[in-house]
Formats: structure tokens, sequence, C-alpha cells
């Protein structure tokens, strides 16, 4: 059994033998977590046959944790290049694979195979998103994993995301809490002990699903509600800062308006996305209609 490290130089070493500059994807690597980890980033180049959006190179990373390749890689664009933005910290593995080409690699027990599908996969994705873009068709790419532990950082380096640190209201007592918007969704997070940077997912919403808001000015507080089923609801209390009151109100509503405006979206038919979650572990209000 190969070890992981031989595993990881394995890959770095055909990938970058078999895709050079020749070929208009340039990839780099380095190890993080003293080998714990592999962190690939892929450059498609502009004007080439691997980029549709050829007025800009786009830049692609793939992470190997230690459990790979038992665990899934996760792959992260790291360029504004379309709306609604994919430079949100989401893993686009699942929707990069799902319009690979069916004469690529399917997976198997070598490792770089694996990686091959991501970076010729890339270009199809591409592809589609630029055709469902020009034809105003509403997809939503990429994934969050409920429960998982996250590097804030990663979302506060994001031009088009929002980010909040709040005091959630439950029984009268608060609770430190973090929410991010993106084009998309209502992240929530609960931070986790004696750390500034790490948090966990406890609460993801898509925008539109928000079924309403109420604000109260004097005490900077804003219940959100959303729809459960039929005649369930959840409530959810926050007290934010002075600034950011308002910031979010404004954020929520640009956001709402602009997908609705740039894509026509009916919510009963082609709004595509995930609904809502909810951890297990994280409590909330229920309301009856």
């Amino acid at each position: 059994m190969m070890s992981r490290k031989s595993i990881f130089s394995l890959i770095t070493n055909k990938l970058i033998s078999k895709y050079s500059i020749k070929s208009k994807i340039i990839p780099t690597y380095r190890y993080i977590d003293n080998d714990r980890s592999l962190y690939i980033l892929l450059k498609y180049k502009r004007k080439s046959e691997y980029n549709v959006f050829n007025t800009i190179d786009i830049y692609f990373s793939i992470v190997l944790d230690e459990k790979f390749p038992e665990s899934l890689p996760y792959v992260r664009a790291l360029t504004y290049f379309t709306y609604p933005t994919l430079f949100d910290n989401s893993n686009l593995y699942q929707s990069i694979i799902l319009f690979k080409d069916s004469n690529l690699n399917s997976k198997n027990n070598d490792p770089f195979l694996v990686i091959e599908d991501i970076v010729l996969g890339i270009p199809l994705f591409l592809e589609n998103l630029k055709k469902n873009q020009e034809k105003k068709n509403f997809y939503y790419y990429g994934e969050y994993c409920l429960d998982e532990i996250y590097d804030i950082n990663d979302f506060i380096c994001g031009q088009t995301l929002e980010f909040y640190r709040v005091k959630h209201i439950i029984q009268q007592k608060e609770f430190k809490r973090y929410i991010i918007l993106n084009d998309v969704y209502f992240l929530l997070f609960d931070p986790v002990p004696d750390s500034n940077n790490y948090a966990k997912l406890v609460f993801i919403s898509d925008i539109l699903l928000l079924k309403s808001s109420k604000e109260d000015p004097n005490e900077k507080i804003i219940s959100c509600e959303w729809k459960k089923d039929k005649d369930e609801y959840i409530k959810m209390c926050f007290k934010f800062e002075a600034n950011n009151y308002n910031m979010f109100i404004q954020g929520k509503n640009y956001k709402s308006n602009k997908l609705i405006s740039d894509y026509n979206i009916n919510m009963n038919s082609n709004y595509n996305t995930n609904g809502f979650q909810i951890s297990k572990s994280f409590e909330c209000e229920i309301l009856e209609e």
C-alpha cells in the first residue's frame, strides 16, 4: 500500500509532466500541514481551448486531505468570472464531475485519474456554465457540508461575500454566531470554542426562501423566518452591530432582487438550489402558522 506522501508525489509528478504550458493548463502544487494535505493550483489560460471565458485567466484549486483517496477532493474557484460567483468557498467537485465527458477517466484505484477527471472536467464544466448563463437558466453550482468545520478567513477573502458577527437570541439568551451571505445562500456558523478563525456550519438556506425579515431599528434586531412545511416556520432572531444592521438588510435585498432580475426566476419551477438544511444539534424556534 502506497504511503500518503508517495501518492501525493505520484499525482504531482504526472500532473506537471502531462499538463504543461503547451496545453494551456498550468498546474503548480505545494504541500501543506507537514505533508498531510496537498494543494494543487490550476490555471486555465485565456484564449485557449480549455477556457470559453476567453478574456480572463481562471484559477481553480484542488485540496487533497490526509484521507485521500478515500475522501473526495475539495475543488474551489479562485477567480471572479461569472454571476453568481463561484469564488465563495463552496466545493465544486460534484458539479465538475457531473458535466465531465463520458470518455474521460472514471474513478478507480489510480489516484491520479481522480485528479485528471477534475483537470479535464473543468473545461466542460465552464462550457455548460457559460451556456446556462447566456440562456439565463439559473443553476447554482458547488456545495457546503452541514456540521463541517470551516476556516472563516476563506470566506472573508471573497469580495462579493458579506460577513457578520451577530448575537443569536434563543429564549432571551444570546449566543455568538457568524452569518455569511453569498450571491445565493444564507450561511450560519457556530464558532469553534477557543478559536478566532474556525466555525461549524449549522444552517444553510437559499436567500430567496427567506420568507420574511422583521426589523427592530432601535434594538438592531432582525427576525428571520423560513417556511419549514405547510403549517410551520423556522424563526431566528439576530442582534447586529450598529452599522452591520443596515448592511445586512440592504445586502439581502440586493442579492435577492439581482437573482430574480438577472434570471427571471420562477420559484415554482426553475429555482434549482438545495432549499435549507439545519444541523440536528442546532436549536431554533419552530412557529405554527
